[in-house]
């Protein structure tokens, strides 16, 4: 996750350089304006990382256009429109999705493609949490077989290895919750 969030940083980082040295803000103003009106002379189907998105690139004015949006949460950032400004963070979890707060503002799947989800949840509940759970059954196993024998400081480190089971199967059942979430408003 976190070689994902650099590769959108430096794409975005790339994009952002790219506008302040090739244009100077009222320029820039000037040439969004200008699109105003124009007409659409092509699409471009946009691909990333080998995926599809469904929303297509125009041309207009002989300038290739992407939707932002789309772009964006494609490669795990986050939208905000606020007025006439479109703001795109890359840090996923300090950044709010449109207007929504409490616990959206916590989970880091926010703003991840449908498809990532999926994939994500697919690993965590059919992977991770499956294997997890059999080692608890294992310990818990284990845990009875000591019992038998009455040796306390035994019992004790299976208890505690136990608990630390328990706290893993919760923490990825946390995980599947905030997925299940975010795949709420995933695109």
């Amino acid at each position: 996750m976190k070689k994902f969030t650099h590769k959108v940083a430096y794409i975005a980082g790339g994009i952002v350089i790219g506008i302040v040295f090739s244009t100077s803000a009222g320029a820039f103003a000037d040439q969004v304006k200008s699109l105003v009106g124009k007409k659409v002379t092509g699409e471009y189907t946009i691909v990333v990382d080998g995926k599809k998105l469904s929303d297509k690139g125009a041309v207009i004015d002989s300038k290739a256009n992407v939707p932002a949006r789309a772009l964006s949460e494609a490669l795990g950032a986050n939208v905000k429109v606020e007025g006439r400004t479109i703001n795109i963070t890359s840090d996923i979890e300090s950044a709010a999705v449109g207007n929504e707060t409490s616990s959206n503002e916590n989970n880091q799947y926010i703003g991840q493609s449908k498809t990532e989800l999926e994939e994500t949840k697919q690993i965590i509940a059919g992977k991770v949490l499956i294997s997890t759970k059999a080692g608890r059954e294992e310990v818990v196993k284990g845990l009875e077989e000591v019992r038998k024998s009455g040796n306390v400081e035994a019992i004790s480190k299976w208890e505690k290895s136990l608990s630390e089971y328990d706290a893993e199967v919760a923490k990825y059942e946390a995980e599947l919750k905030l997925i299940d979430e975010a795949l709420l408003t995933a695109k």
